[in-house]
């Protein structure tokens, strides 16, 4: 991976807030990023200060979307929405994440084409892996506006 400044992470997700959690993009290489966002007490899915560690899938996604993001960006292209499709081999090692927690967010592609790709995830704090998932993205061209 590179160390370099990117894009604010705005121009590469196609989410806005406050669905959007990623804050930034850390290092990037071609099929492969790493992103950060902190636990914010405001944030989706907040609960009594905490955060269930399968909510870490949303986080990969978006750390997904950020990597083709990227992809998109260097070529001229337009950032297109995915969805997941499927998920295997997700181990969620700690319960939750809680409120003022970085979180870093590691996916790297596995395979994949200009329409679907699969990726491996993990999302660490203070170096512990919390979740860790392997998904399928769908990715298609989006229709010109």
């Amino acid at each position: 991976m590179t160390e370099e400044r990117y894009p604010p992470i705005d121009d590469l997700v196609p989410h806005g807030p406050p669905m959007r959690v990623l804050e930034e993009m850390l290092d990037w290489a071609p099929g492969r990023a790493r992103c950060r966002l902190a636990v914010r007490a405001h944030a989706p899915f907040v609960r009594a200060g905490r955060v269930a560690s399968v909510v870490a899938l949303e986080y990969m996604a978006q750390a997904v979307a950020a990597c083709l993001g990227y992809e998109a960006y260097l070529s001229g292209g337009r950032i297109r929405v995915g969805m997941i499709v499927g998920v295997r081999k997700m181990d969620m090692l700690e319960p939750h994440f809680s409120v003022g927690d970085e979180v870093i967010v590691d996916v790297s592609r596995i395979r994949g084409d200009d329409e679907v790709s699969s990726f491996n995830g993990e999302t660490k704090v203070d170096g512990r892996v919390v979740c860790s998932a392997q998904m399928t993205i769908v990715h298609p061209e989006q229709p010109p506006k």
